[in-house]
């Protein structure tokens, strides 16, 4: 199983794209999305609430049935570090083989996560190349941090969508041009209204 973590708000075209190809290219059974109820480092911003953003991650993988939604997180004690959702689901799931999906940004940063190390040694990554940090000389860089890391590139086109641009615009009211499907949009809406 591949899970792919993140805050996901809102969930895009972007996210969609990178959780099909891991399942197409990594031989997985299925791609669980696990959305955080509160990010650590994120627990200075402002994000929608965690009912609403699971919602949304249903809206948008309703239809693929390889993707599946998995909201162990909001079980755990909080603060919720990744390496405390792998631990819990290897342990609910002790003969499946789990990797973990990240951008190559959040490469970068993950020698700054929580128990980053133990992450490290816990699961092997798969990486969807995102602009401004290219594969190798992320790897290589994280590694230097975390020599246990191990990852390895995932084939897909580099689309930069950010859920904070398109926030922003929906903030504002100005339209985001198809990188959010309409079911999403109707229960960012309904959030919102």
């Amino acid at each position: 199983m591949v899970l792919f973590g993140g805050t996901f708000d809102p969930p895009h075209v972007g996210h969609l794209t990178m959780a099909q190809l891991a399942w197409e290219q990594t031989g997985a059974d299925e791609v669980w999305w696990l959305p955080a109820p509160v990010p650590p480092h994120k627990a200075h911003q402002q994000v929608d609430d965690y009912g609403g953003r699971v919602e949304m991650v249903r809206a948008l993988i309703d239809g693929y049935p390889h993707l599946r939604l998995c909201d162990i997180e909001a079980s755990l004690p909080k603060p919720s570090y990744t390496v405390d959702t792998v631990r819990a689901l290897q342990t609910l799931h002790p003969r499946v083989s789990f990797s973990f999906l990240v951008g190559s940004d959040s490469l970068a940063q993950l020698p700054n996560w929580g128990r980053a190390q133990e992450l490290a040694r816990a699961i092997p990554f798969w990486v969807a190349v995102r602009t401004g940090w290219p594969f190798d000389e992320t790897y290589a860089a994280s590694r230097e941090r975390l020599p246990e890391l191990r990852a390895e590139r995932l084939e897909m086109p580099i689309l930069d969508v950010s859920s904070t641009f398109l926030r922003e615009r929906l903030a504002r009211g100005l339209p985001v041009c198809g990188l959010v499907p309409d079911r999403v949009l109707r229960v960012w809406n309904k959030i919102h209204a």
